[in-house]
């Protein structure tokens, strides 16, 4: 099975909102807060996480609904925005 993830700006924008909320407030937020600020739908934000969690971006865990957070290798990123990566 060929499976490819696609790394969309939609993605890089959730991963650097979820840097700089966690900056300010030394917490990650939660869905519908992404998605109040990114005004997209809680739904996609859902599905654009999953497939984060997927390039290894984020993990998930369950800390008082803020379900994810960033992986701490995350600032050397070699991932590029509009590619499909293969897992």
């Amino acid at each position: 099975m060929n499976n490819k993830v696609f790394y969309s700006p939609q993605i890089k924008k959730i991963i650097d909102f979820m840097a700089k909320y966690f900056t300010q407030n030394e917490y990650y937020p939660k869905l519908d807060e992404i998605g109040k600020e990114l005004n997209v739908s809680k739904q996609r934000i859902g599905v654009l996480i999953k497939n984060a969690e997927k390039l290894g971006l984020v993990k998930s865990q369950n800390v008082f609904m803020r379900k994810y957070m960033l992986n701490k290798s995350i600032k050397n990123c070699k991932f590029k925005v509009n590619n499909y990566y293969e897992l």
